[in-house]
């Protein structure tokens, strides 16, 4: 009980502080997606679209470009698309702008309009921007913004890259083309990427560096196969950290087994890269591999921070199957097209340049995401493709909630943390969440509908249900509203089913079929789900009554008194690795296997920082 009271007088003195300095600061700070701005490397003119690149390099995606926001037009809605990659049948379209429109589709369209928002700057919005936050200040007094304007919208200039999840190719009776969709676009980072093992730095002061490009037909690096390319030092933030380090890059643990690269060349035709993924990170390659509960419950409690700080410039791959019978067993579950969960946690910053005095605590971050198990194109060995849905308040880096590969996220040397901060990411593989389910033609996905939750949630918080901000707080954070999600997917399903006699009757005729064995385990979890997290406050007691109410775009303005008692009362919200630990155990305990993907400050080396686990109490 000692430890939880100085927990929270560490937490309230902290947010008490921060509070003052906020409103004692009268002048504009910089955000550091501005200071990022001041880079020609950071500007996508800085990539000419009809530069090309080596035979090495593959398109990033498809279909994948850069939203434009154009002036409101109220008759007509869409976005604009600045076409980078596109099928070889539409080629012609390279360097194009094209109209991006939702589609037609009932359920498309009824979604659209729940998540539209009339966008009005609250004094606290206008507050929260000038204070280095980025806020979407070119959407504010339109109407009715949908998530694609929200989306492009989203940062002070049309900079943001996606790719786009099967558009149809349209041409209108004028004879122009558009592209249509019935997904939201996911964001990523560059036009092309390769497999590279970094050699060495071409001068002392350069930003150039040799590197082998990874040979299939020899299974390995190939010196053949060299180019020169830039791995850009990008600039300092406003606490003095660079995002990421390019120092000692062809030195760290992770380059024996190469870096994916993405990016794009430049006018003079040197490829420069905006992000780097390890290699060793994503193969289906466990570097450990736990099958006796105790010891994997050991593990969560105990070792997955444990001496963080000597571990920094390295990763750990574990992989945790209490039911399985050995490794190997247990490694070939993982097979091709296999889905899971994903639970993601960040710890904080320390050293020289910490982000924040020791003694406070670090909250974190914790979000979901989905991984599948693909063949990689360019080795053709089984990897992780990793999609984050980011339940994300806005920020002074300017990554925007919403959907984003692992690379634009976790691996963009602009906004990325892969180099400055701990990172937990645990794959959940659990059938019942997986499975496809299929009721003699009526169809439910639980993972489809937990994206589709998700990106709801991820929409309203680009424009904090029109007020312009979303905003953590010390009395709520991104972990009730991405378990909210979770836990309201399950109760959704439930109630469908029970509200549905074919899909009844289906499953009392078949009550030894692996479906119902499925649907029932999926109605026990959510049963789980209910009682332990919502004592803990991860999951709202009244959800059923407040679904639509969501924490992080409730921003109201208390006084210090106010927030002061409301952290006495909830306190445990804002410890994601407390939900991190809870929902994996839960889910261990129901027969799921869990991969733990651990990095700890990964790429060049910072000597000013180092990597702090983030902060739990009771474990």
């Amino acid at each position: 009980m000692t430890n939880v009271i100085i927990f929270v007088i560490c937490l309230i003195t902290g947010y008490i502080v921060a509070r003052f300095l906020t409103n004692k600061s009268t002048q504009s700070k910089p955000s550091n997606y501005k200071i990022n701005s001041s880079s020609p490397l950071f500007h996508s003119n800085y990539y000419p679209i009809n530069q090309t690149v080596n035979s090495q390099y593959l398109p990033v995606a498809e279909w994948s470009g850069r939203l434009i926001l154009p002036t409101e037009n109220k008759n007509e809605r869409f976005v604009e698309f600045e076409v980078q990659n596109a099928p070889d049948s539409y080629l012609h379209l390279l360097g194009k702008v094209l109209k991006l429109k939702w589609s037609n589709d009932e359920k498309v369209q009824e979604y659209v309009k729940r998540v539209s928002f009339d966008v009005n700057f609250t004094k606290q919005a206008k507050k929260s921007h000038q204070a280095g936050k980025v806020h979407p200040i070119r959407l504010d007094g339109r109407s009715q913004v949908d998530p694609l304007e929200s989306l492009a919208g989203a940062r002070l200039i049309d900079d943001v890259c996606v790719m786009l999840l099967q558009p149809e190719v349209q041409t209108d009776a004028g004879g122009e083309t558009h592209l249509v969709i019935k997904e939201e676009p996911v964001q990523i980072a560059g036009r092309f990427v390769g497999l590279v093992k970094i050699q060495a730095r071409i001068e002392l002061e350069s930003d150039l560096f040799r590197v082998h490009h990874y040979n299939k037909a020899i299974k390995n690096f190939d010196k053949e196969r060299e180019e020169i390319l830039c791995i850009p030092q990008v600039p300092q933030d406003i606490q003095g950290v660079a995002r990421s380090s390019n120092r000692d890059i062809e030195i760290s643990p992770l380059n024996s087994q190469g870096w994916y690269i993405y990016g794009a060349p430049n006018a003079e035709g040197t490829f420069v890269v905006q992000a780097i993924e390890p290699r060793a990170l994503v193969k289906v390659e466990p570097q450990k591999v736990i099958v006796k509960l105790q010891q994997v419950f050991e593990y969560i409690k105990y070792e997955m921070w444990s001496n963080i700080k000597l571990q920094k410039g390295n990763c750990e791959t574990v992989l945790l199957a209490p039911n399985a019978v050995n490794a190997k067993n247990a490694v070939s579950q993982w097979q091709l097209g296999e889905k899971a969960l994903l639970m993601h946690l960040f710890g904080g910053i320390g050293g020289r340049k910490a982000e924040a005095a020791a003694w406070l605590p670090v909250p974190g971050h914790f979000s979901y995401g989905i991984a599948e198990v693909v063949r990689d194109r360019i080795t053709s060995e089984l990897r992780f493709d990793i999609v984050y849905y980011q339940v994300y308040c806005h920020n002074p880096e300017a990554v925007i909630s919403g959907s984003l590969t692992w690379a634009a996220y976790m691996g963009s040397l602009w906004r990325g943390w892969l180099g400055t901060r701990p990172v937990s990411d645990i794959l959940v593989k659990y059938e019942p969440i997986t499975t496809d389910y299929n009721f003699d033609g009526i169809k439910l996905s639980p993972l489809t509908e937990f994206i589709e939750e998700l990106r709801e949630i991820t929409a309203r918080y680009r424009v904090g249900d029109g007020t312009g901000a979303s905003l953590i707080t010390p009395t709520a954070s991104c972990v009730q509203d991405s378990n909210q999600a979770l836990y309201s997917t399950i109760y959704d399903i439930q109630r469908l089913v029970k509200s549905n006699p074919k899909i009844s009757e289906w499953l009392e005729k078949h009550p030894k079929d692996k479906q119902t064995q499925y649907f029932n385990e999926l109605i026990s979890l959510g049963n789980i789900l209910e009682k332990q997290l919502i004592p803990l406050g991860i999951v709202r007691r009244d959800w059923q009554k407040n679904a639509k109410d969501l924490f992080g775009t409730n921003n109201k303005n208390d006084n210090i008194i106010t927030t002061a008692t409301k952290m006495l009362r909830s306190w445990r919200t804002v410890l994601p690795k407390r939900a991190q630990d809870e929902t994996t155990k839960i889910f261990l305990k129901q027969g799921a296997t869990a991969w733990v993907l651990r990095t700890n400050q990964v790429g060049g080396f910072d000597d000013a920082i180092l990597p702090v686990a983030p902060t739990t109490i009771f474990r």
